[in-house]
């Protein structure tokens, strides 16, 4: 009779140890999907932050090219200027204007 309530004894104590591990490994589990969830949550945030970053970086960038534009389109104009164009012509390459005889006019 001791031997069958000893094994009834360890019977018990085994399904107790079993239904210990079975909660540890629940709560694991839990713990882990929590934990990643965690995760997951704050890396979205901090690449979302850094998305933000590069947006502002981007339209600083753009900032600076369209200044840069419309510096280089006040110099073209400035270059192809008729008046600036003549005074080079007349001055640095000695030119002057054509005389009757030599204008031709393309059919």
């Amino acid at each position: 009779m001791e031997i069958a309530a000893g094994a009834k004894v360890q019977r018990k104590e085994m399904a107790a140890l079993r239904g210990g591990l079975r909660d540890f490994f629940f709560a694991l589990v839990i713990m882990l999907l929590a934990g990643s969830a965690v995760f997951v949550t704050i890396w979205r945030r901090v690449a979302f932050i850094n998305v933000g970053y590069e947006v502002t970086q981007l339209e600083e960038l753009e900032s600076r090219y369209l200044h840069l534009q419309k510096e280089l389109e006040i110099e073209k104009a400035m270059l192809e200027s008729p008046e600036r164009i003549e005074k080079i012509a007349r001055g640095r390459l000695g030119l002057t204007d054509p005389e009757q005889g030599q204008i031709r006019k393309l059919p």
